[in-house]
């Protein structure tokens, strides 16, 4: 059978859906990924085929981040989904169509974020699976804004069944169920491996701020706050995701490392709150120090700091965290008890889940 998997251009989108995408090529089903032509060199180095489609019209794109730069932060996540969503679907439609038509798919594999399979899929009545990328409320959340989004585009393709449909498919998660907050919608969990821990990086602390929050203005900001505020501590520091200078002699600052493998020598880790981020800290079992900056990093965090797993320090653009912040609660996390032992209950908990590879029933129908 054929999967076709379908991303934005978004490592940390596309990251989660890799292992499962691996897992079905394994079973000996045929793998494709749609994603935006801008995209397809990520694509092709995880080890698969690309389908390029139609990127944004930069202009049209440039105007999307002004408007959401211009937002009050509380009002950013709404206009992501609203207005990001729907562009980033009207533009990348044509591509996903054709790849429907001409490589025939059986299933649909798409990351929540991505809105143009969905309508694609519906319209060729291919069946879907979505992966979450964050908290599976998040999928209510985009749900409620991306249907009427989407109205108009659907009506102009002569689909006049309710939205809603596009996103009562079946859910993956690698997220551990505890974390997430009560009364979620349900979701299929599973577990990715994770590797032993090597010499060439630990023990250290770690500070990322993942492939995407960086390029924003205030949290490159907060990124160098992050490093300046390491710099004094008696500890070694990889830093990943930004600009630094000057760097401390205690830090080494790589723009991309695998991040699984530095998490398993890791100490402790201080980020952004990034989904694949945070759900990296839990699975090593690392404690960490969030600094959220926008999306669902400030929900991340909360969870974070309510499981015990962590602290949260700052809000974003509204409230900068301080480099005197972000030490103190350092060195809260490296010498607190409970924060390893509260990361160390969910890197049993997602140990236990089950393997990616018993997903792929799941995802090819049965198959």
């Amino acid at each position: 059978m054929r999967l076709l998997v379908a991303t934005t251009a978004n490592d940390g989108h596309f990251g989660p859906m890799v292992p499962f995408a691996s897992a079905c090529r394994r079973a000996g089903h045929e793998v494709l990924v749609a994603a935006p032509a801008s995209f397809a060199e990520s694509v092709e180095r995880a080890g698969f085929p690309c389908w390029p489609c139609p990127d944004v019209d930069p202009d049209e794109r440039a105007r999307f981040m002004e408007r959401f730069l211009a937002a009050p932060p509380a009002e950013r996540n709404d206009v992501t989904v609203t207005v990001g969503g729907e562009m980033g679907a009207r533009s990348i439609l044509p591509g996903m169509l054709s790849a429907i038509d001409e490589w025939r798919p059986d299933v649909v594999l798409r990351e929540v974020g991505e809105l143009g399979s969905a309508v694609a899929a519906e319209l060729r009545g291919v069946r879907t699976v979505q992966m979450l990328i964050g908290l599976s409320k998040f999928l209510g959340f985009t749900a409620s804004l991306a249907v009427p989004a989407l109205a108009g585009l659907r009506s102009s393709l002569g689909l006049d069944g309710p939205g809603e449909r596009l996103f009562d498919v079946p859910s993956l998660s690698l997220l551990p169920e505890s974390f997430e907050e009560p009364g979620g919608p349900s979701a299929h969990r599973f577990r990715t491996p994770v590797p032993a821990a090597t010499s060439e990086w630990g023990p250290l602390v770690y500070v990322t701020f993942g492939t995407v929050a960086a390029r924003v203005p205030f949290a490159a900001a907060a990124f160098q706050t992050v490093v300046e505020a390491v710099a004094d501590l008696p500890v070694r520091v990889l830093a990943t995701g930004g600009e630094v200078s000057p760097v401390p002699p205690n830090v080494r600052v790589e723009r991309w490392v695998p991040q699984h493998d530095v998490l398993a020598s890791a100490v402790a880790m201080v980020c952004h709150g990034g989904t694949g981020t945070v759900l990296g800290g839990l699975a090593a079992g690392v404690p960490m120090v969030v600094v959220p900056q926008f999306a669902d990093q400030p929900d991340n965090a909360a969870r974070v700091a309510a499981t015990g797993a962590g602290l949260v320090v700052g809000a974003g653009e509204d409230r900068p965290a301080t480099a005197d912040e972000v030490r103190a609660a350092v060195e809260r996390v490296l010498d607190g008890y409970s924060y390893r032992v509260a990361a160390a209950r969910f890197r049993d908990e997602i140990a236990a889940l089950p393997p990616v590879d018993e997903a792929v029933g799941l995802i090819m129908g049965g198959a």
